[in-house]
């Protein structure tokens, strides 16, 4: 055959994969990590599955396979199988998008496109991390306007696209009444160079960023190695010469599958792994994913059928030989994900129908999380969360070749799946680290926040974004290396940051949650000028920015919403600094008219001017030295000296370089 004849072939053999299902074939598998990030990933032994498929027949003409998939209603009725509806749909330029919920109240976000051979659509959890997400991007009617669209946090009233010249493109935001996130969207000439998307506040100042590269992070910077290969379910799927990470100049191939203009996913073809399990000597001959709606995925060449077990009910998927000669066997199925169940048997088989690989879900006795370790304390039940799903939450302690973990169960996944598992604790840090655990119904739903005690904390309090403030329960753990705090609160109500009260200590340690502050900052207003052409600017609810050129300088100093600058300066920090090239700048205790630094790279010094805000402060920049410039202030042996207008020393901090 030409190469053109082979390349329709190939195509046909696709297009008629997506009928290809017995009596038996059943709906299977969305498996996906819990935080986002990635959506969708590659199966493999111990990833719950489970899949329901949606299947269109063929009708014949001339000999050719011809698509009659259900129309976009059918299609749309499908998804919502065991789903409620929230709100009314969005319809954007033969897109149809809105929210969903599950069965325990998960809140899920579906698309769905009338365009093309069949409709295509899907339903994925929504995780609510970060200040928005990319969710796909179609071309418009004429193929010459591009429509990206996502989700936004609530408080997100805009949404610009901007070029790589710093053009803005204004998009409109679309809320649904009872969803948890609002969705954006922007159309632009296909050949605008757009590289990301800002979120605008009701002010129209920049709440975050994402940039575009998240739809095709591997391809972006790819050379392509073959035409591209359609398949079902609105699939895509081409070889590129990858950019080696740890190699410059080198180049690696990979196939990359796209959908909706989103990358969901890829298997590189190196050798070394290809085909592996996550060891050198662990077989791994099928490599499969279900991503919004389709099960998909590339099979060893000797390997002619694959089959999937649950309670009886299979579903069989036959791999196809990709077209670019690289040796895959490719599969594609469209489907829509809905049961939870974790059990599961997949089996490869030969063109004899002789078994190659299996693999078998874990014994009936095993429990629903491979929880690390052994345990070495008794498990615990947090007070208040009987109502979750899944409930009550447990919290206990285990122990590892890595260290100790604290541990939980209970509360529910964006995905519906029950919630749980375990984190390393290092009790000698300030604050140990922190896990959340939610659940959806009663609704508007909870967060329950907990981590391990360090062992000078006294009290741990979750403080709002408006600065109301929710202390914490203080639990002990018979057998525990520590006590355990655990704080509930609406999941309607943003967290901004934990405050940890420790014995003896005037100052709180504050971890920090909501990170606007590291956000792209505003200049607003005038601001209090300093030395050097520098500008201090106060910035709601919690952030000061240091501002020099028209450009912000590195460090935010953040506060506790509800509390002055005068809260995060004390005995045991009087000085709160920072350090960029030939500038350093900051605030400190009240009554300090000049700060004296030094350490190994030399010295510095700055004169004061009260804070224009009234919260008590004392503001600096000035110049540092040369050397101080170049080998940087911070050395384990930096100390600060703040002295009055008199010249007596005020307060020292000796300790400083080990803050």
């Amino acid at each position: 055959m030409t190469p053109l004849e082979e390349r329709l072939k190939a195509a046909l053999d696709a297009r008629a994969q997506t009928y290809e299902a017995g009596q038996n074939a059943w709906l299977s598998v969305r498996a996906r990590t819990p935080l986002p990030p990635r959506r969708g990933r590659w199966l493999l032994a111990a990833i719950p599955v489970a899949v329901i498929a949606l299947f269109v027949p063929v009708l014949l003409n001339g000999g050719l396979g011809r698509n009659s998939a259900a129309d976009p209603g059918t299609l749309q009725r499908r998804l919502m199988t065991g789903l409620t509806p929230v709100g009314e749909p969005v319809e954007l330029d033969g897109l149809k998008l809105w929210f969903a919920k599950g069965k325990l109240g998960n809140p899920q976000f579906c698309a769905l496109s009338g365009r093309g051979r069949e409709p295509v659509g899907s339903c994925a959890p929504v995780h609510g991390m970060g200040p928005g997400t990319y969710e796909g991007s179609a071309a418009g009617k004429d193929a010459a306007t591009v429509l990206d669209y996502g989700l936004a946090q609530p408080e997100s009233a805009g949404v610009r696209a901007v070029t790589g010249d710093g053009r803005r493109i204004a998009g409109a935001v679309h809320r649904v009444p009872g969803a948890p996130m609002v969705i954006w969207s922007v159309s632009f000439a296909a050949a605008e160079q757009v590289t990301k998307v800002e979120f605008l506040d009701a002010a129209q100042r920049v709440l975050g960023e994402m940039p575009r590269a998240m739809l095709t992070s591997r391809s972006r910077k790819a050379k392509p190695a073959g035409l591209p290969y359609e398949m079902a379910g609105g699939l895509s799927l081409r070889p590129y010469q990858v950019p080696n990470d740890t190699q410059p100049g080198a180049t690696d191939l990979e196939v990359i599958w796209t959908r909706a203009g989103k990358e969901v996913g890829s298997i590189p073809l190196k050798e070394a792994y290809l085909w592996k399990g996550g060891a050198a000597d662990r077989p791994w001959p099928v490599r499969l994913q279900a991503e919004d709606g389709v099960v998909f995925g590339a099979a060893r060449p000797d390997v002619a059928r694959i089959v999937w077990t649950r309670e009886g009910r299979e579903l069989t998927l036959t791999p196809r030989p990709d077209p670019w000669g690289l040796n895959l066997g490719l599969f594609a199925l469209t489907a829509d994900a809905r049961d939870e169940d974790r059990r599961h048997t997949l089996v490869a088989y030969d063109a004899r129908g002789a078994e190659i690989w299996r693999d078998d879900p874990p014994p009936e006795k095993q429990e629903e999380f491979a929880f690390s370790g052994e345990r070495i304390s008794d498990k615990i039940v947090v007070p208040g969360t009987e109502d979750f799903s899944f409930g009550p939450v447990e919290l206990w302690f285990t122990k590892n070749t890595d260290g100790t973990l604290l541990c939980a169960s209970g509360g529910v996944r964006p995905e519906g799946r029950k919630s749980g598992g375990c984190s390393t604790i290092e009790l000698d840090r300030r604050f140990s680290s922190r896990d959340f655990l939610a659940t959806y119904l009663p609704e508007p739903g909870a967060v329950l926040a907990y981590g391990a005690l360090s062992p000078a904390t006294e009290a741990v309090t979750a403080v709002t974004v408006d600065g109301t403030r929710i202390p914490a329960q203080i639990l002990k753990v018979k057998g525990g290396p520590a006590a355990v705090w655990a704080v509930r609160h609406p999941a309607n109500v943003k967290i901004a940051a934990f405050a940890h009260r420790e014995k003896g200590r005037e100052l709180e340690r504050v971890d920090v949650w909501d990170h606007n502050c590291s956000q792209i900052p505003t200049r607003e207003g005038a601001g209090q000028a300093l030395p050097g052409g520098v500008s201090a600017h106060l910035r709601a609810p919690m952030c000061l920015h240091f501002w020099k050129d028209g450009k912000v300088l590195p460090g935010s100093f953040e506060r506790l919403p509800g509390t002055n600058l005068r809260a995060i300066v004390g005995l045991e920090q009087p000085v709160q600094w920072s350090q960029h090239k030939d500038t350093w700048y900051g605030f400190a205790l009240p009554g300090t008219a000049r700060i004296e630094g030094a350490s190994r790279s030399g010295r510095v010094a700055a004169e004061t001017v009260p804070d224009p805000w009234g919260h008590g402060v004392a503001m600096f920049a000035a110049p540092v030295p040369d050397g101080v410039a170049k080998k940087g202030l911070h050395w384990p042996d930096l100390s600060f000296t703040g002295y009055d207008a008199a010249g007596k020393v005020l307060w020292t901090w000796d300790r400083a370089g080990l803050s």
